[in-house]
């Protein structure tokens, strides 16, 4: 029974050292992954190896087919020995007799051809390399056992140090968020003490303290609906609903500062908001929580004021909306709506009858293929090929 992974204990220690835990060992998983992945690579290399291999081993030629004859001719000599000593008739034994004479001289050549391919360089460098492989796989499959181990522990230490990271950049987050909220409603409260007609614009997520307090001048709120209509003969169009396109906020609005070039610095910073598309909170004829940039314009100068910029702004009220990610379809088979008939298909299987004294190695050779691929094709063992039985050569 695998043992469980301690709990770690983490109070204590700093958001840095939790971070760099996190990374380490998200980094250490990686590794293991990369690792298995390696093994099994290898594992394929080394059986490809295996198959190149059998193939060569498995040649009609070769020895394996010529080993599954000679298990055959052996069932053979055994079977026609059993008849013989059963058999009365003297011209009968003569011809048992013979057939077992001649199964013995095609068995002793079969020995020789097969000692000769035994000891060739060729057979002996695909086994040799057949046998490597095998240990290879048996070493790699040992491997990726220990890793798989490994790489569950490691992963559970991951999580500990990730959750822990992540709980605690979310309370960070919300620390900040409660600080800069207070700092920001304490400016807007400070502006609205000493000046009237401002609008406060400032960053929806609270991530800074930043605030524009502008001065509002005209400013006019449109809201836009779609509402689809059906004609009517002689009556008035209907419909049953309306949906809205567009709510915007627009005016002149001036932005205040120590100089001209510090107003600019302010425009600048309010025209990236524009551009990076963030999203703010809105606090003066109009009090939205969620709008967008959509136009920010400037002029120079102001009835002669050199620390106060003014500025053209257009506000789109819109909510942030999640990106849905679509998932990847697996294709399936589908049942034909066609109606037409379904049933099985025709096969082109070639067969051949099983007879007194035939094997595999002699229906192999009738047909010119291989002892291994007629097993393959099979069910019945070359030892024990029944009569009458169809075999499929194809």
């Amino acid at each position: 029974m695998a043992s469980k992974t301690k709990k770690l204990n983490l109070k204590g220690k700093s958001d840095k050292k939790i971070a760099n835990e996190a990374q380490k060992w998200k980094k250490t998983v990686s590794a293991d992954a990369a690792k298995i992945s390696k093994a099994g690579k290898a594992i394929t290399a080394a059986q490809k190896k295996i198959d190149t291999a059998n193939d060569y081993l498995n040649k009609s030629n070769g020895y394996k087919a010529k080993s599954s004859a000679y298990d055959a001719l052996e069932t053979q000599i055994e079977a026609q020995e059993k008849l013989l000593a059963k058999t009365k008739s003297s011209s009968k034994k003569k011809t048992i007799t013979s057939k077992i004479t001649s199964l013995k001289k095609d068995k002793k050549s079969l020995v020789s051809d097969m000692k000769k391919i035994a000891s060739s360089a060729g057979y002996q460098k695909q086994m040799s390399a057949k046998t490597k492989a095998q240990a290879n796989i048996k070493t790699e499959k040992s491997k990726i056992s220990s890793l798989k181990t490994k790489k569950s522990k490691d992963k559970k230490i991951y999580g500990q140090y990730s959750s822990t990271n992540t709980a605690r950049k979310l309370a960070a987050r919300k620390k900040l968020q409660k600080a800069n909220g207070k700092s920001i409603r304490s400016k807007i409260k400070a502006v609205k003490k000493k000046y009237s007609g401002q609008t406060a614009i400032y960053r929806a997520d609270l991530k800074t303290s930043r605030v524009f307090m502008l001065g509002e001048f005209d400013p006019s709120e449109t809201n836009d609906q779609d509402v689809p209509t059906n004609e009517v003969d002689k009556s008035d169009p209907r419909t049953n609903y309306s949906v809205r396109n567009s709510k915007q906020l627009s005016g002149t609005y001036y932005l205040f500062g120590k100089s001209f070039s510090d107003c600019d610095k302010q425009y600048e910073i309010l025209q990236g908001w524009a551009r990076k598309g963030v999203e703010v909170t809105v606090r003066g004829f109009s009090k939205w929580n969620h709008a967008y940039l959509s136009s920010v314009g400037k002029t120079a100068y102001t009835a002669g004021n050199k620390n106060s910029m003014q500025l053209s702004i257009t506000f789109t009220y819109a909510q942030k909306d999640k990106i849905a990610y679509a998932k990847k379809k697996t294709k399936k088979k589908s049942k034909s709506s066609t109606g037409a008939k379904t049933g099985t298909k025709k096969t082109t299987h070639k067969t051949v009858t099983v007879k007194s004294g035939m094997t595999y190695w002699s229906i192999a050779q009738s047909h010119n293929v291989s002892v291994s691929s007629l097993e393959k094709m099979n069910k019945w063992p070359a030892t024990k090929l029944p009569i009458g039985v169809k075999v499929r050569y194809q």
